[in-house]
């Protein structure tokens, strides 16, 4: 026995103020040899308006002819019994709920509390307030400290309004001074992204009564009149570096002034009505507001070349050595697994020769540019040798730390001998020894240049983090822009900026470097790592990717939400769909011989040159909840978006708690679609499909087992009257069905119906199981219709109606492809015509 219920229980739902009445609906789910089937239930909804007392008031069966709950993803041993109440309101103050139910088959049957059965906290329902007009600061917070000046700035968002927060910040040896914005107003619930560690950040939730156990980068609140406000502490500027702090239920700035001199605390609050645009409004008036303030950078005094094949950098699937090969990394291993991973069909695009490449002295120091002994006859001979053996392969980058190595540079060593080198003190008191400012540049340029003719094209730049890790201020105020510039420039002269930043979550980082647009986007690594053997990071390791998002996907990169293991037991494919999802490059790093070569396929598809593309969603996924806890007994859902305006929609449900849960999905959850615009929902995992129409309030009811996941595709459909018919049918094209991202796929579509027969072209970046939608398929005969590729009749056993679906055509393009011998020609598309009489 399980319930749901929407509006939803554990969070708070913001309803219209123009809208007097609260719908809700319970559908509840037993299983098929239950003794209570489908009836035989009280259901009641427990409420309370704000200040009044707890009452109930029962649900009545819904009508299942009128019914707004769709049909996808139900378990074969279920059954779903739905529930409404349409609910009067008096006011428009706050309603808290909850749900109960009890058997009427029973005597003195007890009553069964939502709360004690799936974990779930009363739901709240609140009423937005647009009527208050543009909010005074005032107005956001309680008591600021009396040296806070608000000033309102420009939005470049409609109906966000924006300030500028400053304060003064002395400069206070090895310490932070604070400033209070004061208490938030009407405070419902809260998320904020911290500093977890030196290098990451990832994400806190609450309620009610603000309080963050670290250094926040970003918060973010809703309050009870429905608006959300953003905190973004500005760094970067003047040598400062503010984050967002707490203390009883206050909100603080807490800054690092490093200038030797009085500074200001600064941070940008952003308010409006929904969370991301408001967040987005922050980052935009933070790069105006930077702009300003700061010198221009070299990369915009000398602009960017024009990258060659940038796109490819993320566009294909990538092997990475590290979790893979380990520390005993040599080039018999990579050649051995290259190719291990090309005898098992996987033509991977991208090489990254992770740690332990590097000529090292005492350990964790570099010594020389060479690589060690383990490449015997240099880089260059390795780097030509797999280009030589595995075509397919167009990219090879190697790691290195932002300071050389882990420790530092040897001293005595080649570079030690070759450029000026200095000891400072970092992480409290420890000596490490590094390329002075003054010829940090010089050595970049030198090291950039030796990896370009040693044929490398691309950089995994690590521990970035160590620039904030200088105990003495002037060091920090020295060293950490120079290499930031030597890195930025260097990595656009010899790599087009083909790099990742990695364990650089750091303002000065996030501001100085990512934040401007005056450069090749990079890729940020988002999290921490990937760890495969570390059961109970897998699941939160997805979570603080989502969340961070939030945050990175509106600075001047891709987030790179870290490689993964296909063959990793009961968690491969839920790395997987996250990944499809992200918007950003993917990664694998298996072991020899232990591949999942089903997942990646569905991570990639076959391209006609050769290699496997990764369908990466237009958009970059983000929650389409913030205030959702890990944990919580709730869904982790986030969504993405493929093509321009009327493409399709992705959603992405996680379980991200111990135990099975139930989630009614709402249309409105799918971001991009249009109002009154017709789609068909598919859910990857079954292949079952469903007609949706946004904004008439369907609901979509799923369950997921712990450690589960779906990924839902909304694909637009029309109404197809062929010429000379009386009938008519729906029709949609779903992209390579095969792959989790695979609407992705599609670059073009048209459909034709001028014709004596109704013509679909499609173009697509990759192969693999292409798929339409053709509402009325089982009562068509295929063999009247024809499909092309590149203009050639494709095998008509590549022709095929769904087996998960009767409304779902099938073609196989791989196979029609390779069993017609065809070759890509000079465009990297590949047109699909689809003829039907």
């Amino acid at each position: 026995l399980n319930s749901i219920l929407s509006p939803a229980l554990g969070t708070t739902t913001v309803q219209s103020n123009t809208k007097k009445e609260i719908d809700f609906l319970a559908v509840l789910e037993t299983s098929r040899d239950s003794r209570y089937g489908e009836t035989g239930w009280i259901v009641q909804l427990w409420y309370q308006e704000s200040g009044g007392t707890w009452q109930s008031v029962d649900f009545s069966p819904a009508d299942s002819l009128k019914s707004k709950v769709l049909s996808i993803s139900t378990p074969p041993n279920i059954i779903r019994t739905q529930y409404s109440l349409r609910l009067a309101c008096q006011n428009t103050n706050p309603i808290q709920f909850t749900l109960r139910l009890k058997s009427t088959l029973e005597d003195h049957a007890p009553w069964i509390w939502s709360k004690e059965q799936n974990g779930l906290g009363d739901g709240r329902v609140i009423f937005l307030d647009p009527s208050g007009g543009l909010p005074g600061f005032e107005s956001l917070f309680d008591s600021p400290d009396p040296n806070l000046i608000a000033r309102c700035a420009k939005s470049q968002v409609p109906e966000v309004d924006i300030f500028d927060v400053s304060a003064p910040a002395l400069p206070i040896t090895n310490g932070s001074s604070r400033t209070a914005l004061g208490v938030p107003v009407g405070l419902e619930l809260y998320y904020a992204l911290v500093k977890l560690s030196s290098p990451w950040m990832g994400p806190r939730q609450g309620s009610s009564h603000f309080t963050i156990d670290l250094d926040g980068l970003l918060v973010g609140f809703l309050r009870s009149d429905g608006r959300h406000v953003a905190v973004l502490g500005v760094s970067g500027i003047n040598d400062c570096t503010t984050y967002v702090g707490s203390e009883a239920g206050k909100v603080l700035l807490i800054t690092r002034n490093d200038s030797g001199n009085s500074q200001h605390h600064r941070a940008i609050i952003a308010t409006g009505w929904k969370y991301q645009t408001t967040v987005n409004a922050a980052f935009y008036r933070a790069r105006e507001l930077l702009r300003s303030l700061t010198p221009q950078s070299s990369a915009i005094k000398n602009p960017a070349p024009t990258p060659s094949w940038y796109e490819t950098w993320y566009d294909g699937l990538a092997y990475c050595t590290w979790n893979g090969l380990g520390r005993e990394l040599s080039e018999e291993r990579i050649l051995s697994a290259l190719q291990d991973l090309a005898d098992n069909g996987i033509y991977v695009t991208s090489l990254i020769i992770d740690d332990n490449w590097q000529s090292l002295r005492d350990g964790n120091r570099w010594d020389r540019f060479e690589a060690n002994s383990n490449f015997p006859r240099g880089l260059g001979h390795t780097t030509s040798e797999i280009r030589r053996r595995f075509q397919n392969i167009r990219h090879i980058a190697v790691w290195h730390s932002l300071f050389g190595y882990w420790d530092g540079i040897a001293p005595g060593g080649w570079i030690d001998a070759n450029y000026k080198c200095i000891n400072v003190r970092w992480r409290k008191g420890r000596d490490i020894y590094v390329v002075d400012a003054s010829d940090v540049s010089r050595m970049y340029n030198d090291f950039y240049s030796f990896l370009s003719k040693n044929g490398i094209d691309s950089i995994k730049c690590d521990a970035q983090y160590g620039i904030d890790d200088f105990d003495d201020a002037t060091v920090r105020r020295s060293l950490g822009p120079a290499y930031q510039e030597a890195f930025k420039i260097n990595s656009l002269k010899y790599f087009s900026r083909r790099v990742i930043y990695s364990m650089a979550h750091v303002p000065y980082i996030f501001f100085r470097a990512l934040l401007p647009h005056d450069a090749a986007r990079v890729l940020l690594r988002n999290s921490d790592d990937f760890y495969p053997d570390v059961p109970s990071s897998h699941v939160w390791h997805v979570f603080a990717n989502s969340m961070n998002n939030i945050y990175s996907s509106n600075l001047n990169c891709l987030p790179d939400w870290d490689m993964f293991q296909s063959a990793l037991p009961t968690y491969a494919g839920f790395h997987a769909a996250a990944r499809c999802i992200s918007g950003g490059p993917i990664y694998i790093t298996d072991n020899p011989g232990n591949h999942n070569v089903n997942l990646i396929k569905q991570v990639g598809a076959y391209s006609p040159e050769g290699y496997t593309v990764v369908l990466r969603p237009s958009c970059l996924a983000l929650p389409t909840d913030p205030f959702v806890s890990y944990n919580s007994n709730r869904l982790l859902k986030v969504g993405s978006f493929s093509g321009g305006r009327g493409g399709s929609s992705i959603l992405a449900a996680f379980n991200v708690s111990e135990s099975q849960n139930s989630e009614l999905l709402l249309m409105d959850d799918f971001p991009g679609l249009l109002p009154g615009h017709n789609y068909i929902i598919r859910a990857h995992t079954s292949g079952e499909v469903t007609a949706a129409t946004p904004g008439i309030g369907s609901l979509m009811p799923i369950i997921l087992p712990q450690h589960g996941w779906e990924i839902f595709t909304a694909a637009p459909v029309v109404e197809i009257e062929p010429p000379k018919s009386t009938g008519h049918f729906t029709f949609g094209v779903l992209g390579i069905i095969s792959v989790i991202s695979g609407v992705s796929a599609i670059v073009q579509q048209s459909v034709n119906t001028e014709t004596t027969h109704i013509a679909v072209t499609v173009s697509l970046k990759a192969l693999g199981t292409l798929g339409f939608y053709i509402s009325d398929l089982a009562s068509k005969d295929i063999i009247k219709f024809l499909v092309t590729i590149a203009g050639i009749v494709v095998p008509f056993h590549t022709v095929r109606k769904s087996s998960q679906s009767n409304t779902v055509l099938e073609i196989d393009l791989e196979t029609a492809w390779k069993e017609l011998n065809l070759t890509a020609g000079w465009s990297n598309e590949t047109i699909i015509g689809l003829y039907m009489k």
